[in-house]
């Protein structure tokens, strides 16, 4: 079942204490779930719920979420779009939930990870929904249950398998029609004691938290040749890790970490090289210390971390760069929808109170966020947010072009800054030197 509809976008300025990132973003709504039979769905059927789910996003700004169904002969399914049009593209009908949350989109397929089915673990499917390929329980390392996966370009998908009580991170793929695994770590060698679920990018790494045998916890990157790099440990600087990592095509890592002196909350970026960028803390902003430990951040080759803590209202958006820190979104913040003009927020009341933020978010590697959030009307959106590109060669951000945009780049290309890295490829070198004089040689209109 499909349902088309038109386009709906809006802008905003969002509230930034820095020069840093983009300060003016447009809003672009992908669907809109309703339980209320007074007020129709977008994009999707009506009597249809996006509580707690996550959104996936690629590069292109497609996006997918699971959504329950209360209609229409199934379930769940599967909604893929992107510009503001899509609708469901798999739909299942099951007394039980099937499908988990956590579902990736990359390069024009879906992964999926099966919830409950006993023995189906993962699939991948075209964004039509058609089965590409099915992961079934067992397969070469005999596993016994599927964690939230993430996808490469190529299709190949990354998880942490059980293996009776105890785990292995994976990649698999089919290679020549023959399913293949490849095991990055597991509980079984002395190394670890735990592991929590990974994201893989398409050079093959893979990240994730650890318990190691010898005690406290850490966040590893696994390599697809050489040893694993250790990205960050509990020690002097830290006592807790958020247990979700995310992971950049660049090879960029995102986490949150627990300080050990004073016990606040940071987002922290670690970079190829190994520099650790604190990118927020709490008390930044109006940020909630204890709510930066509720969901982990994300993180793109750029360098740009977006994250969803709480405010002094209620659940916010947020993105950083280490250099500066932006609200993308917060509870009362009007926004246009199918619908007209609407809030952002919901009030439940009780224990619940105010909530803005549904899910966990997405970024991708042109600077887009993909995020659900509740409205005022108690329906819940997924929008794509993308940054106004302001003129490349202002890159000090001082609406003049001369000398100090050339000193601030030089600056940032010496010490590796990754907004210095304008190819995205990891590297600081003569071809982002090429493109920052095309730039300034262009100047602004």
């Amino acid at each position: 079942m499909k349902i088309w509809l038109g386009v709906v976008s809006t802008s905003i300025t969002a509230v930034s204490a820095f020069a840093q990132p983009a300060t003016q973003w447009t809003f672009e709504l992908q669907c809109r779930s309703s339980l209320n039979p007074n007020i129709p769905a977008f994009n999707l059927p009506a009597n249809s719920s996006l509580s707690s789910q996550s959104v996936a996003l690629d590069d292109d700004g497609s996006v997918a979420i699971r959504v329950f169904l209360g209609s229409g002969g199934a379930t769940e399914g599967i909604f893929f779009g992107s510009g503001g049009i899509g609708g469901l593209v798999h739909t299942v009908n099951s007394s039980e939930p099937v499908y988990s949350s956590g579902l990736g989109t990359r390069n024009g397929r879906l992964a999926l990870s099966y919830l409950l089915h006993p023995t189906l673990g993962a699939e991948v499917r075209s964004t039509n929904g058609t089965l590409l390929h099915s992961y079934p329980l067992g397969g070469p390392e005999g596993i016994s249950g599927v964690s939230a996966i993430s996808i490469a370009a190529d299709g190949a998908i990354g998880y942490r398998g059980s293996f009776g009580s105890g785990q292995k991170n994976l990649i698999e793929e089919f290679v020549g029609g023959v399913r293949t695994a490849t095991q990055f770590a597991n509980t079984f060698d002395g190394q670890y004691t735990f592991l929590f679920s990974p994201q893989i990018n398409d050079a093959r790494q893979m990240v994730g938290k650890v318990l190691p045998a010898s005690g406290g916890q850490a966040i590893m990157r696994w390599n697809p040749a050489g040893p694993p790099t250790p990205i960050a440990s509990t020690a002097a600087t830290y006592n807790a890790f958020v247990n979700s990592t995310a992971l950049a095509q660049s090879g960029s890592v995102a986490f949150t970490a627990r300080r050990s002196t004073d016990s606040i909350w940071e987002v922290v970026r670690w970079d190829p090289g190994g520099t650790l960028t604190r990118v927020a803390q709490g008390g930044d902003m109006g940020i909630n210390n204890g709510s930066l430990a509720n969901f982990p951040p994300v993180v793109n080759s750029q360098g740009l971390v977006a994250f969803r803590p709480s405010d002094a209202q209620s659940t916010a958006l947020y993105a950083g760069d280490g250099l500066g820190l932006v609200k993308l979104v917060e509870y009362g913040q009007p926004i246009e929808t199918d619908l007209g003009t609407l809030t952002f927020g919901f009030d439940f009341g009780g224990g619940t109170g105010k909530q803005v933020m549904n899910g966990n978010i997405a970024i991708n590697d042109t600077g887009q966020i993909a995020f659900a959030a509740f409205f005022n009307n108690g329906t819940i959106g997924v929008f794509v947010a993308t940054p106004v590109v302001e003129c490349a060669a202002d890159y000090n951000g001082d609406s003049d072009v001369n000398f100090f945009d050339v000193q601030a780049f030089l600056s940032d290309l010496s010490m590796q800054n990754p907004t210095a890295d304008i190819n995205g490829d990891g590297q600081w070198n003569f071809f982002d030197v090429q493109i920052f004089l095309q730039w300034f040689s262009d100047g602004c209109d």
